[in-house]
């Protein structure tokens, strides 16, 4: 059997070699439980510092007492090599939203997540706001949101989002989808299509005004693998949130009306799962709530952290970088 190497492929255009990597797409599952009673015991005995001591503290704890073969999944995350998502479970039972805020960003900075804010989103924390029993397509509403990767209306490159889950009595999991999923039906002539278009991304409800940015659908490298920039959201106001500019609308069309029938998986809806993807590796989505449109919104006007029934924890961003120390390539200075 001939192997091909990279050198004889244009990954741009051959589709076979395409499906064959975007196949190998994978998430990890950890179940922490062999480290919660540790997690609880420390937080107990110093949780009335302030959350920049307590992160550093649990990183530590975590450096300390984590197993290798987890520890190993750190800098893997979104590389060709690596997995596309990790699910960690079990790693806190307590309903303290102190507590997972801590554990998030402890465990964000363990995977080289540089979290961003725009000056127009509070995204930090997850629930139901004012009015959320009439928004879908929106974190803190009580509709469903369809399958979408963040921020691709941005300049920057928003390399992977994670959640925590500090509550959640509705039961209500994350849901994600790999692109070879969702492309599965879709013939080589389309693929093709697909792999040469540019689509126009536009912002939604939580962006004041209109935010747009061009980008190529599927991007290849050696280090990132086959990189997406899909949103299948549709805006109550400024309509599908990405159209295809120079041809091939009706592939997106195609993939669109596939997803409600789309394999796809589900994160642990339960108290102390940390998950963190690949932004353009996988898509995530999220059901409507299970709870009732009135009760959602009695819940929304009330809401604070402690009485709300779903209640996760959110960054968003660039992976940090990291440069290999070559002396050879810096300029001596003298002094």
């Amino acid at each position: 059997m001939e192997i091909k190497g990279l050198q004889d492929i244009h990954p741009a255009t051959d589709v076979s070699f395409f499906r064959e990597k975007t196949s190998k797409e994978k998430t990890i599952t950890l179940d922490f439980g062999y480290l919660t009673g540790v997690v609880e015991s420390w937080w107990k005995k110093n949780n009335n510092q302030g959350t920049h001591a307590l992160k550093s503290q649990l990183v530590n704890l975590f450096l300390t007492y984590l197993r290798t073969e987890d520890t190993f999944h750190f800098d893997k995350v979104g590389l060709a090599n690596g997995a596309a998502a990790v699910c960690i479970k079990n790693i806190f039972s307590l309903d303290s939203p102190k507590l997972a805020l801590t554990v998030h960003e402890a465990l964000a900075d363990l995977f080289h997540l540089t979290d961003i804010k725009y000056e127009y989103e509070e995204h930090k924390a997850l629930y139901l706001k004012p009015s959320a029993e009439k928004y879908r397509e929106w974190g803190n509403g009580h509709g469903d949101i369809t399958p979408h990767s963040d921020d691709l209306y941005e300049n920057l490159n928003v390399d992977y989002l994670a959640l925590t889950v500090c509550r959640d009595i509705t039961k209500t999991p994350t849901a994600y989808y790999f692109p070879s999923d969702l492309l599965c039906e879709l013939n080589d002539e389309e693929i093709r299509e697909l792999l040469t278009m540019q689509a126009a991304f536009i912002s939604g409800k939580n962006v004041s005004g209109l935010k747009e940015r061009v980008r190529h659908v599927v991007e290849f490298s050696d280090i990132y693998g086959f990189h997406f920039s899909l949103d299948f959201r549709i805006d109550s106001q400024n309509g599908e949130r990405m159209r295809a500019i120079n041809g091939g609308q009706h592939v997106l069309d195609k993939i669109r009306a596939g997803l409600p029938n789309a394999k796809n998986h589900v994160s642990t809806a339960e108290t102390g799962t940390f998950l963190i993807m690949a932004n353009h590796k996988i898509l995530h989505a999220r059901p409507m709530l299970n709870i009732d449109a009135n009760e959602a919104r009695q819940q929304a006007n009330n809401s604070t952290f402690n009485t709300t029934p779903r209640l996760l924890f959110r960054s968003k961003g660039p992976r940090k970088q990291y440069y290999p120390l070559d002396e050879t390539t810096y300029t001596r200075v003298a002094l």
